[in-house]
């Protein structure tokens, strides 16, 4: 054979032989015929593309996370069309909603809908309802997670370093909460989070202002030969006398926002049950001007805590409601054993959704080592187009890279691997203004559009009812102090 024949057929057999050896594997975008096995218009759960694509009910119940920054559209893309696609169904829904923009869209037909309207906002008293987290908390344990986030919302601190002085401030606030429980048997006006900053404010300098109170409230009603309580009391007395001074100055800086008459009469006393929920349809909107996110985080960490708590009391069965809580801003709250209830909330038909400006607050509000285990207890992640550096980098990683393996040479007996992520994170910064990349479980990532509600015809004919007319249940404001 000549030898321009021999070389045709050399480029040939090589041509076919390294197309039939080149081969990748490990991460791929799935194709539309396998995500929609998952993530369908038949699926009952939330929704992820603003039109048809639901989460079953299980996938919803084992968390979604969506970080997405200021202005992408997690408001109009996801929080809103969840809301109004939820009014089908039977639920209840719990929604951090910083602006009311989302009770302005959706109240008016929820309540159409046959759903009760509740609303939470310590800017304007008059649509809302009261809510007494101390009142809602029916353990000892649950008093001391109230204590706890009082302490660490006005005193954030993720490094660990001031850890002795919040300890001590928790103690005593802990302490105090339950004195006020066994007051409040008495008068139930006086168990309420302003009378707790009424004690600090009356410690003085060494406590013994508040010895008659100790002493009649330290005491147990149905254990009056229970005296843990009173040593406790003596305990926290006892050391250097600067030290204790410093754990109450710090319970008072914490507790600062207490002194706000708006907050002391919102928490004063409770018109709903949280538990109630469970039973009857309810969407409950926690209204907090954005700009204050950070002053009234205390209050939404409470808030949202005892949702949790109530949510957690009693295994569900066949006629109880799911509830599908929508947690903006999450990055601005401190909730206590959040890891342990993220993963543990799901076997009581609970969907939760948290939605961060980025990954790195986690890690500003939490440490990176707990924030690390925050993100374990989400089964979906979404992110938007213009991520910042560390979500994108965080995709990136989830996302994955896809292995390459090929011969250079059709007769070499060697192979040459290669991996290269599938997306990098500057790719996924810039993705189209109306994508949103999924990574759900185990499944391959997918890119699909997210649609505002506002191009959903549907949907915009939904959120044009007028809001609904809420107004707080009759009841006094005036605020009773307790007797010292």
């Amino acid at each position: 054979m000549s030898w321009p024949f021999r070389l045709m057929g050399t480029g040939l057999k090589y041509l076919l032989l390294g197309y039939t050896t080149k081969s990748t594997s490990g991460a791929s975008f799935a194709p539309q015929k396998q995500y929609r096995e998952f993530l369908n218009a038949s699926n009952r759960g939330l929704l992820l593309d603003g039109v048809d694509l639901r989460l079953s009910e299980r996938d919803s119940f084992q968390n979604v996370a969506l970080m997405a920054r200021v202005g992408t559209g997690k408001t109009t893309r996801y929080v809103v069309p969840n809301v109004l696609d939820k009014a089908r169904t039977h639920c209840s829904m719990v929604i951090n909603d910083p602006k009311g923009e989302v009770f302005a869209l959706t109240s008016g037909y929820m309540q159409k809908r046959g759903f009760k309207v509740i609303t939470i906002d310590p800017e304007d008293l008059t649509p809302s309802s009261r809510f007494n987290p101390l009142m809602e908390a029916r353990e000892l344990i649950e008093l001391e997670q109230i204590a706890e986030i009082l302490v660490r919302s006005g005193l954030p601190s993720s490094s660990g370093k001031d850890d002795f002085w919040l300890q001590g401030a928790i103690r005593f606030v802990s302490l105090f909460i339950k004195c006020l429980k066994h007051a409040g048997e008495e008068n139930p006006a006086w168990f309420n989070l302003h009378n707790l900053y009424y004690l600090f404010q009356n410690f003085g300098e060494d406590g013994h202002k508040l010895d008659d109170f100790m002493s009649r409230y330290t005491i147990y009603p149905d254990h009056p030969d229970d005296e843990s309580l009173w040593n406790e009391w003596k305990g926290v007395l006892t050391g250097n006398p600067e030290g204790i001074q410093s754990f109450v100055l710090n319970a008072i800086t914490a507790l600062k926002a207490l002194s706000n008459p708006r907050v002391g009469k919102l928490t004063a006393r409770s018109d709903f049950s949280l538990e109630d929920m469970r039973k009857e349809k309810t969407v409950i909107y926690v209204i907090t001007p954005a700009q204050h996110a950070e002053y009234y985080s205390f209050l939404t960490s409470l808030f949202f805590r005892s949702v949790f708590n109530a949510c957690m009391r009693r295994l569900p069965d066949r006629k109880t409601l799911p509830v599908y809580v929508l947690y903006d801003e999450f990055g601005h709250s401190t909730i206590p054993n959040f890891v342990s209830t993220a993963n543990t909330i799901r076997g009581y038909k609970v969907s939760l959704s948290i939605i961060l400006q980025s990954v790195s607050q986690l890690n500003a509000r939490y440490g990176k080592d707990y924030a690390d285990s925050i993100q374990g207890g989400f089964n979906t992640y979404l992110t938007y187009s213009a991520a910042d550096p560390q979500t994108a980098s965080f995709f990136e990683g989830i996302i994955g890279k896809v292995r390459e393996r090929q011969k250079l040479r059709w007769d070499e007996p060697r192979d040459e691997y290669r991996e290269y992520n599938l997306l990098n994170a500057n790719e996924i910064r810039t993705i189209g203004d109306y994508e949103a990349l999924i990574v759900s479980g185990n499944r391959q990532p997918i890119k699909v559009t997210a649609t505002p509600f506002f191009e959903n015809w549907g949907m915009r004919r939904k959120s044009a009812h007028p809001p609904a007319t809420t107004t707080a249940s009759s009841g006094d404001d005036r605020l009773e102090y307790v007797r010292l």
